[in-house]
């Protein structure tokens, strides 16, 4: 059963962080084993508070059985400025209260702040800007990666139509495999919203962004590469579509498999998707791409499949990578 990624996005009030001395800052409490961690959990509630918190849960059902429940949290922003107001120690844990003011994510120019002097270096402010950032970014691409890990596995649908037998020029027998595959419309939704919460947003008319993803007809812009490539190496190469046809026999042993590549891969029919990358990424995935085909098996005249003939009882197509199918044939 296809994993449902369930988003639940809690836009929070800054009228629920606590009381500020600063205009335009967040009033956090921390705490952890160290003072870093307690800063750091410091900055994490802070955000979660004044940002928003986007939960993710991961649900994999197995008859009525919660096989897996993955929480995470993403936050669309970092830490811009900090004061520390308190710290204290209390039988070996740090408590760390701060006011911190936040700034979103989505920079089109990756520029986070500016000195105040020519010669200045204000290091602790700058590590704890581009930390918050990396973290915040680090959870998003977990986000992310739950959805690419279930590609190309559950990405697809196909289903297969009743065989033919038939007899080629060289007396050899030739089993006709009807098929069709197009995408599974619950992946592309988990994709969607995945992407919608990553996004840096366009730069404007004139601005090209470094890369864009499409998802039917919604356009997605990046001003980054990471979560573009992660996307091209999902799908691409190794994890690139395959359709693996097998055959068993009665104790359900596969007595014969084979893959296949999909028409759309090669153009031959309209494309699942398409990408294009020299200086910028550009992709684009596409609901309503569909192939209809067939498969065909020969089985020469003494050949092993021949041999057990009487012994075969089950045909199936399935969905599965490039990698795979050289590693089993």
């Amino acid at each position: 059963m296809y994993r449902i990624l369930v988003i639940t996005v809690c836009l929070l009030l800054s009228a629920c962080a606590t009381g500020t001395k600063q205009s335009n800052f967040v009033r956090a409490t921390g705490e952890g084993n160290t003072f870093e961690q307690a800063k750091h959990n410091a900055f994490t509630n802070a955000m979660e508070q004044h940002l928003g918190v986007v939960i993710a849960s991961e649900r994999e059902s197995q008859g009525e059985k919660l096989a897996r429940n993955e929480i995470l949290a993403y936050s669309a922003g970092y830490v811009d400025e900090y004061v520390i107001v308190s710290q204290q120690v209390t039988r070996g844990r740090f408590q760390v209260v701060v006011d911190v003011k936040l700034s979103s994510n989505r920079i089109s120019d990756r520029i986070l702040s500016s000195s105040k002097s020519n010669k200045g270096l204000d290091g602790a402010k700058h590590d704890s800007q581009y930390r918050t950032y990396l973290d915040n970014k680090t959870n998003g691409d977990r986000i992310l990666q739950r959805v690419l890990n279930d590609y190309p596995k559950h990405a697809y649908n196909i289903s297969q139509e009743n065989y033919t037998v038939k007899i080629d020029t060289y007396r050899n027998l030739r089993l006709i495999v009807p098929y069709k595959i197009g995408w599974n419309q619950n992946y592309l939704n988990s994709l969607n919203d995945s992407l919608k919460m990553l996004e840096d947003g366009s730069n404007g008319f004139l601005q090209k962004s470094p890369a864009t993803i499409r998802v039917n007809t919604v356009t997605y812009y990046f001003n980054e590469f990471i979560v573009p490539n992660r996307i091209l190496d999902a799908v691409m190469d190794n994890n690139e579509v395959r359709i693996n046809l097998t055959i068993s026999d009665q104790y359900n042993r596969i007595q014969y498999s084979e893959c296949f590549v999909p028409d759309a891969i090669f153009r031959r029919v309209k494309p699942f998707y398409e990408i294009n990358y020299v200086r910028t990424i550009n992709a684009g995935f596409y609901n309503n791409g569909m192939e209809k085909g067939t498969i065909e098996v020969k089985i020469q005249n003494n050949s092993h499949l021949d041999k057990i003939m009487q012994q075969l009882t089950n045909i199936e197509l399935s969905i599965t990578t490039r990698s795979q199918c050289q590693k089993n044939n």
